[in-house]
């Protein structure tokens, strides 16, 4: 019986889970790496679009460069191919935390279409956002499983409040999502894993953070999982565009 109630659970979990499109949403920014060794340079591979883990190009010029960031230190990185980069250093033996970005940009639109413009220099804008979007993953190189919990100082922030190499399928990550250093309560939290539907569009798990921005993911299967958060606000000046969005995005690896 207990194996039966875990089947269905898990069969609700997932039909509940597929009404949730990934591709209902704007493009996301994820960033993901294959691991390093200790004494090796970290390869680093950004993805954008809503069919994870498949991307599609993005401008480079609209890339903020990825950094390696750890208790020691921060290590940049330069692009050596399009969408993927290299840490200038190799890393050594510890828990890392990667981030990248995709600059703010306008989305104004018209009856001739979509523009990155603000809404006050576009010929009849019916309606227009303003959107920037954060990615950042947890690399565990030589085996390690330090504390990542520190955030990274991005405005919206999903801030791992336990190493995921250190969980499970089946397990459960406590994160934290923060706006400009704070909790974020009642905001949706979104994730999937790489192979979760052929197509790469729906997301496995679904909740709201708490009082305190926290929330519980369900890390149901192994592999390579994206844990999304996004938050909108009217924008400051309505002349210029009426909606401001951030998007953050998680990614990490479990066993």
């Amino acid at each position: 019986m207990k194996n039966l109630a875990k089947c269905l659970t898990l069969a609700a979990l997932v039909a509940a889970a597929l009404m949730i499109p990934l591709g209902a949403q704007a493009h996301d920014l994820w960033v993901t790496t294959p691991g390093a060794d200790p004494g090796q340079n970290l390869i680093i591979e950004l993805g954008y679009g809503h069919a994870f883990p498949q991307g599609e190009p993005l401008d480079a010029k609209l890339i903020v460069v990825p950094r390696v960031v750890s208790p020691a230190g921060v290590i940049q990185s330069k692009p050596v191919a399009e969408m993927k980069y290299e840490s200038l250093k190799p890393l050594a033996k510890g828990s890392y935390v990667v981030t990248a970005g995709r600059e703010a940009q306008w989305y104004t639109k018209s009856p001739e279409g979509s523009v990155n413009k603000p809404k006050d220099q576009v010929q009849g804008a019916l309606r227009c956002v303003r959107t920037v979007k954060y990615g950042k993953a947890i690399v565990n190189v030589g085996g390690a499983l330090d504390d990542v919990s520190k955030p990274v100082g991005t405005a919206l922030e999903i801030v791992p409040l336990a190493n995921p190499g250190s969980i499970a399928a089946g397990g459960e990550l406590p994160v934290q999502v923060l706006l400009n250093g704070k909790p974020l309560a009642k905001t949706e939290v979104m994730a999937t894993f790489a192979g979760f539907t052929p197509e790469g569009r729906s997301m496995a798990f679904y909740a709201k953070t708490d009082k305190k921005g926290m929330v519980k993911v369900k890390l149901w299967h192994s592999g390579l999982w994206l844990v999304r958060a996004y938050h909108k606000e009217p924008y400051k000046d309505p002349a210029k565009c009426d909606t401001f969005g951030q998007t953050a995005v998680l990614t990490f690896r479990i066993k």
